[in-house]
């Protein structure tokens, strides 16, 4: 069994009101601290049980590397794209079980536990699927996330009017023992997305909404947080299932 530590806020989506759900925007994971050496043997262990439990058509799972921030080193294990009911639909093999058991208790030092990341549609823009990902944590205040959401729905539609080339998704973080945590994530191809893009935040936003409202959404956002983290994920592409198309 994985050793649990106190579940730090990283696992990236989300308790509140549950809704209907049109969409299949959940995702779940959970951060592994891997013991040290064993890095590679464990990427060579779960690539195999991917391989035979978690190929196309099957329940999908992705693994990543985190290269910066706090957890620089671990790894983050999880599976995207699902309806809440698929999580009760789901039924595992006792073989897949022992093999994942074995993986676990061999190679895992720490782990976050399970946290699900609920994803906002009307906030996310141009999402996809990319071998690179930028991750912020915000800390919201009382009534923060809210305010926060808003913030990057009006974003998005002035990406769209700038037809602005690249992808952010914006997540709910919940079961992290933690409420009120916003996870943005920054959609990469490589460490080149880093550097600047075709256009900036500012520049798309005063051609839609003008100067004085950039100023006051800016002092509404550094207002409505306590702190953040930021990381960047390395998608491990053996450790991770096939895209379907």
């Amino acid at each position: 069994m994985f050793k649990q530590t106190t579940a730090t806020v990283l696992a990236l989506v989300f308790c509140s009101v549950l809704m209907a759900q049109d969409s299949p925007i959940v995702t779940s994971g959970s951060y592994s601290k891997i013991h040290q050496g064993k890095e590679a043997a464990f990427e060579k262990a779960v690539s195999a049980h991917i391989s035979k439990w978690h190929g196309e058509g099957q329940w999908n799972q992705f693994g990543s590397r985190v290269t910066t921030g706090p957890r620089a080193g671990q790894y983050m294990i999880g599976t995207a794209g699902h309806y809440w009911k698929d999580y009760d639909n789901r039924v595992t093999t006792d073989s897949h079980d022992k093999d994942w058991s074995r993986i676990t208790n061999t190679f895992v030092e720490e782990s976050s536990g399970m946290n699900y990341f609920v994803k906002n549609l009307d906030a996310s823009y141009n999402d996809r699927r990319s071998s690179m990902a930028r991750i912020t944590y915000y800390y919201c205040k009382p009534g923060g996330m809210g305010k926060m959401i808003e913030i990057m729905k009006k974003g998005k539609s002035a990406s769209e009017d700038a037809k602005y080339e690249r992808s952010v998704a914006v997540y709910i973080l919940r079961g992290s023992g933690r409420d009120n945590v916003l996870a943005v994530v920054n959609r990469m191809d490589g460490m080149a997305d880093m550097g600047p893009g075709s256009s900036t935040v500012r520049e798309r936003w005063v051609a839609k909404y003008g100067e004085a409202d950039f100023e006051s959404a800016s002092e509404t956002w550094r207002g409505s947080y306590t702190a953040s983290v930021t990381e960047i994920h390395q998608l491990v592409e053996g450790m991770t299932t096939p895209p379907s198309n």
